[in-house]
């Protein structure tokens, strides 16, 4: 007849030896002594089916308990190691949908899947050994981690690009377009108003000062420098950083450095070994492509502007606000975003086709193209880089006055079709506001919101000089 067959414990256990340091980890911790680190009196024996070892407490007293109740490692108390346990789990994408809905049925179903993953991830016997309660710090990582993609998202205020929908075929061709006196004025008040920015602006612009700059161009430099000499020691590989520039002067400006850097530390070594005609040669090769780098980078700043990416403006929502005889005024916005093209400094009308959906009317592609080149060629003119007088009035870029009335001015003839263009901008920003994809987040708390504003009630003054109705005193 065979003997008891023995448990299944792990090999570090039963080698357990007197004198070795183990921690008493009971399924319940609340008994005495849970938690604590103790000597091993007796090890266990191999031929049993349960075995046992005797421990030894930091208090003097001993205790025979079962092999599974002892640890060679000492209890996790911080909870980061199990929160990032949790997060390799599949189990945590759920969660994350969890977490993510409103209402209290979903927040009751997000604690008890919680709690399912901190019996998945930490053994029983630790749990009351935590400083907090997991369930919660689960709860509160995945809030967390939504936020931060929602953060990373693009689009406006981290909500992420809108859905993909049908946008209706524009019906009206706008082929033989008729403007009455009203609608000749709105398009040179939209025209003053692109040409000027009323743009909402969604972006922090960061001014620098000049030290702030130069403090910058130096930290480029030696960050050159360092990744040169990293790469001399085999640490890491230089990163070019002309690559995906779209320019050539950014790898000059790369390039210069890189090699000034491998040439000084030969005129360096050279001059240690007495050689002082190769060090001043080696002196002028780095001076030269220093020089180059200067060179490089001047280039770039004079044409900088030439070389933007993303927006042409700060912001994509258009303001444009018409005054009334009576002092009140209506306000109107409408999304007109205004990008680079892939050369870097022609522009685009990224919505041109939202737009023309959005009014039912069809512009075409060359009315758009005549107001992008038009919007460039008065910016060149207003900054004195392109030849050509500068219309002094901004309140009559399209139209000028003419015996009472607007007539259209000969050079806007140099841009085909940009009437259609202005027209179209015209019935966006005349949309009913539901219709609109501007949202009342995006306008600032100092603008006005769209729609008719009544003109400020001047309060009759109560007192000082101007007194009515009251006679002096003195008077007889």
């Amino acid at each position: 007849m065979s003997g008891p067959k023995p448990a299944g414990h792990a090999p570090s256990l039963l080698a357990l030896k007197p004198g070795d340091q183990v921690w008493y980890l009971p399924r319940r911790m609340d008994v005495p002594h849970a938690g604590e680190r103790c000597t091993v009196v007796r090890g266990p024996r191999r031929d049993v089916t349960t075995a046992t070892v005797r421990l030894e407490f930091k208090d003097g007293q001993q205790r025979t308990v079962r092999l599974p109740l002892v640890s060679l490692v000492a209890p996790r108390t911080d909870p980061a190691p199990f929160v990032q346990e949790a997060r390799r789990l599949p189990i945590w994408k759920r969660l994350l949908e969890l977490v993510a809905l409103e209402g209290e049925a979903a927040r009751q179903r997000a604690e008890d899947r919680a709690r399912q993953i901190v019996g998945m991830v930490v053994p029983r016997p630790q749990r009351k050994l935590l400083a907090q309660d997991l369930t919660a710090t689960l709860l509160e990582a995945a809030r967390a981690e939504l936020a931060a993609a929602a953060a990373k998202q693009a689009g406006r205020g981290g909500k992420g690009p809108p859905p993909a929908t049908h946008l209706p075929v524009p019906t009206d061709e706008l082929a033989t377009l008729t403007l009455n006196q009203e609608r000749r004025a709105m398009i040179n008040n939209i025209a003053k108003c692109i040409h000027r920015r009323y743009f909402l602006s969604d972006a922090e612009l960061r001014d620098l000062t000049d030290g702030e700059r130069e403090q910058a161009r130096i930290d480029g430099v030696l960050s050159a420098f360092i990744r040169s000499a990293q790469a001399d020691s085999g640490l890491v590989p230089v990163k070019d950083s002309g690559k995906g520039k779209g320019n050539v002067l950014y790898g000059q400006l790369h390039d210069s450095l890189a090699e000034a850097y491998p040439l000084a530390l030969e005129a360096c070594q050279m001059l240690i070994a007495g050689k002082s005609d190769h060090a001043l040669t080696l002196a002028l090769q780095v001076r030269e492509r220093l020089a180059e780098h200067v060179a490089a980078n001047t280039e770039l700043e004079r044409a900088r502007r030439k070389h933007h990416t993303g927006r042409y403006f700060h912001g994509d929502v258009l303001s444009v606000r018409e005054a009334h005889d009576d002092g009140s005024m209506t306000q109107f916005y409408a999304r007109l975003t205004i990008v680079y093209a892939e050369d870097g400094h022609s522009l685009v009308v990224a919505n041109a086709a939202e737009l023309e959906s959005l009014t039912a009317t069809r512009a075409g592609p060359q009315a758009w193209q005549s107001l992008c080149r038009w919007m460039e060629d008065l910016s060149e003119r207003a900054g004195g880089r392109k030849q050509g007088r500068r219309q002094d009035d901004d309140e009559h870029l399209i139209y000028r006055e003419d015996d009472d009335r607007l007539k259209l001015r000969e050079s806007v003839a140099a841009y085909p079709n940009i009437l259609r263009a202005f027209e179209c901008i015209r019935r966006a920003l005349m949309m009913p506001e539901r219709a609109k994809d501007v949202l009342r987040s995006e306008i600032p708390e100092h603008h006005p919101l769209p729609g008719y504003h009544a003109p400020p009630q001047n309060l009759p003054k109560t007192g000082g000089l101007d007194k009515s109705g009251q006679k002096s005193p003195n008077s007889d």
